[in-house]
């Protein structure tokens, strides 16, 4: 018994520390600090540096078009067009 305690203690600790790092990595900020290269779909640019978009409110903007962001793995970016729906990704460059 009380080893199913202490297991039930660590499954609740580890989706916690899982939990954070997800909020984390799918911040605005994080983003906004990472260099992305297209990967498939969805295009709004070759490389989304520092410099050359903007998020506000998880919409991501560049000269190229406007996209919401739908998830971040930490090294892929999943977007979604805001007017047609079509999804694309982006991995990570740093």
């Amino acid at each position: 018994m009380r080893f199913m305690k202490y297991i039930i203690k660590a499954s609740i600790l580890a989706i916690f520390v899982i939990a954070i790092i997800m909020l984390c990595v799918n911040s605005s900020y994080f983003i906004k600090n990472q260099d992305w290269k297209y990967a498939e779909g969805k295009h709004i640019g070759d490389w989304l540096g520092t410099n050359n978009f903007q998020i506000d409110d998880k919409i991501i903007e560049t000269h190229r078009g406007k996209a919401k962001i739908i998830f971040c793995t930490g090294k892929t970016l999943y977007i979604e067009d805001v007017f047609t729906s079509q999804r694309g990704q982006y991995v990570i460059k740093n």
